[in-house]
C-alpha cells in the first residue's frame, strides 16, 4: 500500500510538471518580451485582453533588461492555467527592479495563448528562517535611507531603495509626491526581522516623525544591487 502511495504521487507529480510546462513556457516569453520592449513578439504568444494591453506599448520606447523569469503554475484545468512568475529586472537607468505578475494562459486553435496578465503583490508564504544581524542592518539601512529622502523631498533618491509595487507606486504619484517634502525628520529608528526566505525579507521598523510614534511592516526584496523595498504596510 505504501509503495502504491509513493507511486502515485511520484506518477501525479510528473504529470503536473509535464502539463504546466507549455503554460509557463508560454507565459514566460510572453513576460520577455513586454519587458524587452519588443511588442510583436509578445503579440505573436497573446491574444484577448493580454495583446490588447501589450499593444499599448507600441512606440513607447519602454524596455528593460531580463535577469531572471521563474515561472509557476498556480492553477491548472483543462486547456487552460494560470502562471504566476517572479521577474528580475535592470531598468535603462541602470536600477535593479523586480516584479511580481500573473499570467493566464489558455490553448487555443493557434497554441498557448496568454490571454490576461496583471501585476501583483509579492507572496511570502511558509515558515521563513533566523534573519542574520548582517540583512537585518542591510534593510535597516535602506529604509533610513528611505525615509531621509522623503523628509528631504527628493524623490530620485527615494525610489532608488524602492523596487516592484513599491517603486511603482511612487512613480504614479509622483506629479502629487514632488509638491513638497511627504513627511519630516524621522528619528530614532528601530527595526525588528521577522521573517526571511529566500531573497525576501519582512521587518517591522517603528520611529517617530513629526512628533509622533510610527510602526509600518516592509516587505524586502534582495537585488543584485542590495535590498530593496517592495511593499510598506502602516501597523
Amino acid at each position: 500500500m505504501t509503495l502504491a502511495v509513493v507511486l502515485g504521487v511520484a506518477i501525479f507529480g510528473c504529470w503536473r510538471l509535464i502539463c504546466e510546462r507549455q503554460p509557463a513556457k508560454t507565459a514566460e516569453a510572453y513576460i520577455r518580451a513586454i519587458a524587452s520592449g519588443d511588442v510583436d513578439a509578445a503579440l505573436s504568444v497573446s491574444s484577448g485582453s493580454a495583446a490588447w494591453s501589450v499593444s499599448r506599448l507600441r512606440g513607447s520606447g519602454a524596455s528593460a533588461q531580463v535577469e531572471r523569469v521563474e515561472c509557476s503554475a498556480a492553477a491548472l484545468g483543462r486547456g487552460w492555467a494560470r502562471v504566476v512568475a517572479e521577474v528580475e529586472l535592470t531598468l535603462q537607468d541602470g536600477s535593479a527592479d523586480v516584479g511580481w505578475y500573473s499570467v493566464d494562459v489558455a490553448r487555443t486553435g493557434e497554441g498557448w495563448k496568454a490571454v490576461a496578465f496583471r501585476e501583483t503583490e509579492p507572496e511570502l508564504s511558509g515558515a521563513g528562517v533566523v534573519v542574520s544581524g548582517l540583512d537585518a542592518a542591510g534593510a535597516e539601512e535602506v529604509f533610513r535611507q528611505y525615509l531621509d529622502s522623503l523628509a528631504a523631498g527628493n524623490w530620485q533618491e527615494a525610489a532608488k531603495c524602492l523596487a516592484g509595487p513599491a517603486r511603482r507606486s511612487q512613480e504614479m504619484s509622483a506629479p502629487v509626491l514632488e509638491k513638497g517634502a511627504l513627511i519630516g525628520k524621522a528619528e530614532g529608528l528601530r527595526t525588528e526581522p521577522v521573517w526571511k526566505s529566500g531573497k525576501k525579507l519582512l521587518a517591522k521598523h517603528y520611529y517617530i516623525a513629526d512628533g509622533r510614534e510610527v510602526s509600518v511592516t516592509a516587505a524586502y526584496f534582495k537585488t543584485k544591487q542590495g535590498w530593496k523595498i517592495v511593499r510598506v504596510i502602516q501597523n
